[in-house]
């Protein structure tokens, strides 16, 4: 029997509890997902060492493009400034994504470290991305979101060279 292709998912999206407000989100195709896949369940944020719960975040300056750039930061629902941790958080996600290879990403829409399209930047959803996914977009990696539809997994190949 061949080996499922390994998924990075958002924790939250995968059913843990995760996400700032301690609350999880799982994807409406989860188990369809997992008999296809080997999940590997990463939470950017608790990565770079933000607990649970933990205040919620917003981009103030721009996105997390932006943020890479020195043009904006993230900053907490207290007006503490938490950009260094986003940062950290996307170093580590990095490091898990170039040993685990991943077929694809499924990150969370929205989220300051995962947004792929929708960020919150200054109180405002607008479109950008989230940190750990501007750092990651240089990969050659299919990174989606809960929103987007699946791609076929059944057809994802095993063998094709992934460059880190």
């Amino acid at each position: 029997m061949a080996s499922k292709p390994p998924i990075i998912i958002s924790s939250c999206l995968a059913g843990l509890h995760t996400r700032y407000d301690g609350a999880a989100k799982p994807h409406p195709q989860l188990r369809e997902i997992a008999n296809l896949a080997a999940l590997v369940p990463v939470c950017p944020e608790i990565l770079g060492g933000l607990g649970i719960p933990r205040p919620p975040c917003h981009f103030v300056g721009g996105d997390g493009a932006a943020l890479l750039l020195g043009k904006a930061r993230l900053i907490d629902k207290t007006g503490m400034d938490r950009t260094s941790l986003f940062l950290r958080a996307a170093d580590e996600t990095r490091r898990v994504v170039e040993l685990v290879s991943p077929a694809m990403i499924i990150f969370k829409e929205g989220s300051p470290s995962c947004g792929v399209r929708r960020v919150d930047i200054e109180g405002s959803w607008q479109s950008g991305c989230g940190v750990v996914t501007a750092v990651l977009r240089d990969l050659d990696i299919a990174i989606i979101s809960e929103e987007d539809s699946l791609p076929d997994l059944a057809g994802l190949d095993l063998a094709r060279p992934r460059t880190s």
